[in-house]
This record gives structure tokens, sequence and C-alpha cells, in this order.
């Protein structure tokens, strides 16, 4: 396994979400998995990508798992307090 992790926005039909991969950076693949398990096309992100796109919650959570910290005691992900 190569040591540590980089987040890359992956545009989809519609919108887009960062996901994690294993490595240090992109180093311009047209295709790799993701640690969530997905396999998705890359390509050079623009700066609205990055603003925009929500990070994957498989990702994270596997992230966090590995590095021994329960998914569920950290609140990164707070867009469901502000759409209520």
């Amino acid at each position: 396994m190569t040591s540590g992790h980089y987040w890359l926005p992956v545009a989809e039909e519609v919108g887009g979400v960062r996901h994690a991969f294993r490595g240090r950076r992109w180093e311009g693949r047209s295709a790799d998995e993701a640690v969530c398990g997905r396999t998705v096309p890359m390509a050079q992100p623009s700066e609205m990508d990055w603003i925009t796109f929500k990070s994957c919650r498989d990702c994270r959570h596997s992230l966090l798992s590995e590095a021994g910290i329960q998914p569920e005691v950290v609140h990164a992900d707070r867009s469901s307090k502000s759409s209520q």
C-alpha cells in the first residue's frame, strides 16, 4: 500500500464529489479507484470544483476508520443542519 492519500474533485453527470485516492498526488491518470472502492474518471479540477463538490462520505469514513477514529464522532458533514 502506498503511503498517504489525496483528495480530488471528480465531476459526475450532475455536480460532482471529492474522492480520496491512495498516494501522494494525482499524476495525470485518466481513471483510478477511490478509497471508497469506486473506479472514477479523473481530470484536472477547477477551483469551483474544489469549492462546490462535497467530500465522499464513504471515502471519509474509510480513512477515519483506518486512523482508528470512529466516523460517527466526527461531525464534518453539517449539511443536514443547514437544510433544517
